[in-house]
């Protein structure tokens, strides 16, 4: 195991309490708990700092440059946490935009930011009138990804930018057998029959393949052009609120090095084959002092 702290591997230096990277496949960051034994009181001599960079490795599964938020010492420990998400991503902003492109708006949040860019199955649709209103840059762009049935996540100083259909429709990389003796839970709740969203006089609407449920309606500030951009919304707003509905958690035995959020894997459940199949990994927590991981999953949506 490596603990780099501005480049450098302090872990012989150290003795590690606690170790959790939870990390996300989007709305919101990765977090890293750095938990130490410090009766030596050695860190505080370091004088580490909000905004410095700090990286967990143990083989394959590395946390990637993270930034310091908050150090703090208690009774012989020091607890420190740490975002994926740099400092300037708390700042408020207000800025608007005419004719402008989503992957432009994806760039220019990246740049201010120090992020790089990638994208993946992302429609680069084009906006009339775009404004972020005294919001910090990335609660404004999780708006615009909700509402073109999209999603973001930041590792390693780079902005991912994916559409979720296009990612869970991916083929699954793996296989999870699960017997009686694992600690699995699976959780269904019932879904929103229909999005129903209105802007003034206009109103967008989207239904849901299976068409039960009830209608969820809401207001949005956020301009809309025309029926099909409210529409497209609707969407969007829509398959957030259901892409949870069937859920399952799954604690491994060891340390899952090669999964990483974002990806999809096919479920095999002894004595419950109705979950068998496609499963998306939204979630994934590495506890690296106890070496096991805890995965997040939920179905894939059809129809979408």
């Amino acid at each position: 195991m490596k603990v780099l702290y501005e480049g450098v591997d302090i872990y012989p230096e150290i003795s590690v309490h606690r170790c959790y990277h939870e990390m996300y496949a989007g709305g919101q960051s990765d977090s890293l708990l750095l938990c130490l034994n410090d009766t030596r009181e050695l860190w505080d001599r370091w004088n580490p700092k909000r905004g410095d960079a700090i990286a967990v490795e143990d083989g394959a599964a590395r946390t990637g440059k993270m930034f310091v938020d908050s150090v703090a010492p208690e009774a012989g420990l020091l607890t420190l946490r740490a975002y994926s998400m740099p400092p300037s991503a708390k700042n408020s902003r207000g800025k608007s935009w005419e004719s402008v492109s989503f992957l432009q708006l994806v760039q220019e949040i990246a740049e201010r930011n120090g992020l790089t860019v990638q994208s993946y199955g992302v429609t680069d649709r084009k906006y009339s009138y775009v404004e972020q209103s005294n919001q910090p840059d990335f609660a404004f762009l999780q708006t615009r990804c909700i509402l073109e049935s999209a999603a973001f996540l930041v590792y390693d100083g780079g902005l991912v930018v994916y559409n979720e259909p296009y990612l869970e429709n991916q083929q699954p990389a793996d296989t999870i057998q699960i017997t009686p003796a694992n600690e699995f839970t699976y959780r269904r709740r019932e879904l929103y029959g229909a999005a129903e969203i209105t802007n003034g006089t206009l109103t967008g609407v989207f239904s849901a393949p299976s068409g039960d449920g009830q209608t969820l309606k809401r207001l949005l500030s956020v301009p809309m052009t025309d029926r099909q951009e409210a529409d497209r919304f609707a969407r969007g707003i829509l398959r957030d609120a259901n892409k949870d509905a069937a859920s399952a958690t799954l604690w491994a035995s060891s340390l899952l090095r090669d999964y990483v959020p974002g990806s999809v894997v096919t479920l095999k459940t002894k004595g419950a084959a109705s979950w068998d199949g496609p499963a998306f990994v939204w979630r994934l927590r590495h506890d690296y002092v106890k070496s096991r991981s805890k995965i997040f999953l939920r179905r894939p949506l059809e129809g979408y």
